[in-house]
């Protein structure tokens, strides 16, 4: 017997755009410090430990658009390595070696990479970026913003920061919770104003705003709330800039908050605390090109950020994330496979795109249903609701199907053989 074996070596699929691609131009992570979901979304009700109902803030910006995650999760709910999970994608970053982060990726593909840091909470990520301002010191009341540029960056970045910097004092000389609620508004109007100075330019901002954590901790539930509720207006004029320049906006937090009681200040790390959804709950809302507008349900993880936010940003992730990108896209791609005589894509009877030349076509652009694919004589259905592929290759017969062929050659063959010995023994007789 002679098994002979043949092998097929292919390029890329072939693209065909079925529908428009989002090309944002760059994205804002917007991480509000301490900011547990349950104190906004109207789906979840905050508890203190003595089982007091809480108060609520109402953020209109936050909740009245966009693809709003309904409960997504932080896999610790502590600051320096939360924002390692966001960064990377992977539960297990360790702070002092992050690795591949979605910094890496995007300067890779031309991106400058950007930082406002409150709080000091992020000194493992400052080497990624190109240019910061960071705060180095907890202390809301008289710290100083420190600006920092890796060679090359562009003068006007310089110029732009240390007006920033020289602008901070300015947002935090109230106290109480105006003081919190001013640390919070000079990180957003700083992000706000990098956005419309960045024009056309790829570029990709971290804003880290720490007066909600320090509220929280230092003021107790009222005042927490409070400084919750001043992120409103910001929030929807870094929101208005962001459209207008066409980059994505994504809001989030590294943890949420926790309270012993109504009164009592609160906390998210402690063992009383870190096991507790208010702590472990957090926003999770996307803005921009190519975001579907949704609420999405069900149980997600922190580790989805970040390959969802290079999704959409059309870079590849190759990262060591184990999250997934969410499906929170308008559009998706239906990658055809085993079609060396053309393929066609059809929805509700109508042809949408013809496609030859290959046998591997990836259709671009689809909107969320129900397609049809056809090649030759070959019709498949597919449902659309993310990224999907579909092999219309001749499925080869099982290996047992081989073998009953043979063994019904063999038993023919048998029955043949002892047909023709029967006659000649009846020849042989006569």
């Amino acid at each position: 017997m002679l098994i002979f074996a043949q092998l097929t070596i292919s390029g890329a699929a072939v693209d065909v755009q079925v529908g428009p691609q989002a090309e944002p131009g760059g994205a804002v992570i917007l991480v509000v410090d301490g900011f547990g979901s349950s104190y906004a979304y109207p789906e979840h009700e905050p508890y203190a430990l003595d089982g007091a109902l809480l108060e609520k803030a109402v953020l209109y910006n936050l909740t009245g658009s966009g693809a709003r995650l309904v409960d997504v999760r932080v896999p610790v709910p502590e600051t320096t390595k939360s924002h390692g999970i966001l960064v990377t994608g992977f539960s297990g970053a360790d702070p002092q070696n992050l690795g591949r982060t979605i910094f890496d990726r995007a300067r890779e593909k031309g991106y400058l990479c950007l930082g406002v840091l409150e709080r000091g909470d992020s000194k493992e990520v400052l080497q990624k970026l190109d240019a910061v301002l960071y705060l180095d010191d907890n202390s809301i009341h008289g710290a100083e913003p420190v600006p920092g540029f890796r060679d090359g960056v562009p003068q006007d970045l310089h110029a732009l920061l240390q007006a920033w910097r020289d602008r901070f004092s300015n947002y935090t000389a109230e106290p109480g919770t105006a003081g919190y609620a001013g640390y919070n508004l000079w990180g957003l109007e700083t992000a706000t104003d990098i956005v419309e100075h960045m024009g056309s330019r790829h570029f990709l901002l971290i804003a880290n705003i720490g007066g909600a954590d320090s509220a929280g901790q230092d003021l107790g539930a009222e005042g927490y709330i409070k400084t919750l509720e001043a992120l409103d207006a910001p929030l929807g004029r870094l929101a208005e800039a962001c459209r207008r320049n066409g980059d994505l906006l994504v809001i989030t937090a590294d943890h949420g908050m926790c309270f012993p009681s109504s009164r009592g200040r609160g906390g998210h790390s402690a063992t009383k605390y870190a096991g507790r959804l208010e702590s472990l709950r957090v926003p999770l809302v996307f803005h921009g090109p190519g975001v579907e507008e949704l609420n999405l349900g069900g149980v997600w993880s922190e580790t989805d950020i970040a390959p969802t936010l290079l999704d959409l940003l059309n870079i590849p992730e190759n990262l060591s994330a184990e999250g997934r990108a969410l499906p929170i896209k308008e559009c998706y791609s239906l990658l055809v496979k085993g079609a060396p005589d053309g393929a066609s894509l059809w929805r509700g009877g109508v042809l949408l795109a013809n496609a030859t030349g290959d046998d591997e076509y990836n259709f671009q652009g689809l909107k969320r249903g129900v397609y049809t694919v056809k090649a030759g004589e070959r019709a498949q259905e597919v449902l659309v609701n993310g990224d999907q592929q579909v092999n219309l290759e001749k499925k080869a017969a099982p290996p047992w199907e081989a073998m009953k062929r043979v063994l019904g050659i063999i038993l023919i063959m048998a029955i043949n053989l002892a047909g023709i010995a029967i006659i000649l023994r009846i020849l042989r007789k006569d």
